[in-house]
């Protein structure tokens, strides 16, 4: 499905690789089978490519893409939150790892096509009350491990601009290459 089908809500993306070998296998490791001492290179790999970036690309803070609580519970750990915490140690941005809630436990994924997905994930978050008033007006980068059809970070983009974001830059891991690339 291509872009101009579908715009993203994000004002720009940033990844650090390609989700293809051995890479792909990787980050399965971290977020399926507990490896979380990969976060921190991960996370390196992410700052380097950061620092291409414009000085005015430069978000002010940092949030993690929230996991259901059932899905918290399953793996133990939320692997957005631990390649998040590297990233603002990495590159002094804060980090608000509970400014987002996922409210809605949607299954896994990884098997629907990008209308499905979207389906499925629509009203899944809200902003933490708490934490409204530091996101008004700010830059956010929304961190995840793979950026795939972008129907997850675009429904957080929404819920972010909803409570007064100025600008959401998705930053990942790994970006599923498109169709043919």
């Amino acid at each position: 499905m291509a872009c101009d089908d579908y715009p993203p809500e994000f004002d720009r993306a940033l990844a650090a690789v390609d989700y293809t070998s051995p890479w792909r296998e990787l980050i399965a490791r971290f977020k399926f089978q507990g490896d979380v001492a990969l976060a921190k290179p991960l996370a390196m790999l992410m700052t380097a490519r950061m620092k291409t970036l414009p000085a005015r690309a430069r978000p002010q803070v940092i949030v993690p893409t929230p996991l259901s609580a059932p899905r918290l519970r399953e793996r133990g750990y939320n692997q957005s939150w631990q390649l998040a915490r590297h990233l603002s140690r990495q590159t002094g941005i804060p980090a608000l790892p509970q400014a987002l809630r996922r409210v809605t436990d949607t299954p896994r994924m990884m098997t629907l096509d990008a209308d499905a997905r979207r389906h499925q994930i629509r009203g899944a978050f809200e902003v933490n009350a708490l934490f409204r008033r530091a996101l008004v007006g700010r830059h956010i980068a929304l961190v995840d491990d793979v950026l795939t059809t972008g129907a997850t970070v675009d429904e957080i983009t929404r819920t972010l601009r909803d409570a007064g974001a100025r600008s959401v830059s998705v930053w990942v891991v790994a970006r599923t290459p498109a169709p043919g690339a």
